[in-house]
């Protein structure tokens, strides 16, 4: 086989390789080992939902406890109902008073590990409100823009899917501590 012939052939094979190849490119490491949720914990999280709401004091006075695996499927289900997730493979760690949500982003061949900090308030009407304090994307530069938009995506994603839960709910505090979140509020 001639010379010029092999080089192309390597060439080829060399770019076909490139192409399948997916490059990582690093960037922030997750606070804590991997959580790994079992498979009923979305139904575990509403089971522990409906527990607090019946056995509410005479005042309607509730206290509900979630877990990092509790709101770790919960994401995950958003995210893969979503094709265009704008990450995958979440993980949400409960501690030092804020959510961390560690995940993979991916664009085109290439991914870089990401991890977004959110703080939980209650505003005066009583709603949960995520608010972004700080977010870690590798080597990529997060616009302004983006994090605002990412930060009504993750709202969405854990009030959308919880939201329904909080009608007739008006909240009085928050407490994220040690893998927990826990909310005590009032029903209406």
């Amino acid at each position: 086989m001639p010379v010029r012939r092999k080089i192309w052939l390597w060439l080829v094979a060399l770019g076909m390789v490139t192409l399948a190849c997916t490059i990582g490119l690093g960037g922030p490491t997750p606070p804590a080992p991997p959580i790994t949720p079992p498979p009923e914990a979305v139904e575990s999280l509403r089971q522990t939902w409906k527990q607090a709401v019946a056995s509410a004091d005479a005042e309607g006075r509730i206290s509900v406890t979630l877990t990092e695996a509790q709101l770790t499927a919960l994401l995950a289900a958003k995210m893969a109902s979503d094709p265009d997730a704008f990450f995958q493979q979440p993980q949400v760690y409960l501690r030092d008073g804020a959510l961390y949500i560690y995940g993979v982003v991916r664009q085109g061949n290439l991914t870089a590990n990401m991890l977004v900090v959110l703080t939980v308030e209650i505003d005066e009407q009583g709603t949960l409100q995520l608010r972004l304090k700080e977010a870690d994307f590798g080597p990529w530069p997060v616009p302004a823009d983006l994090l605002s938009g990412l930060s009504a995506m993750l709202d969405e994603a854990f009030t959308g899917k919880v939201g329904p839960a909080f009608t007739g709910l008006r909240l009085e505090s928050v407490t994220i501590a040690d893998g927990t979140l826990t909310l005590v509020g009032r029903i209406r």
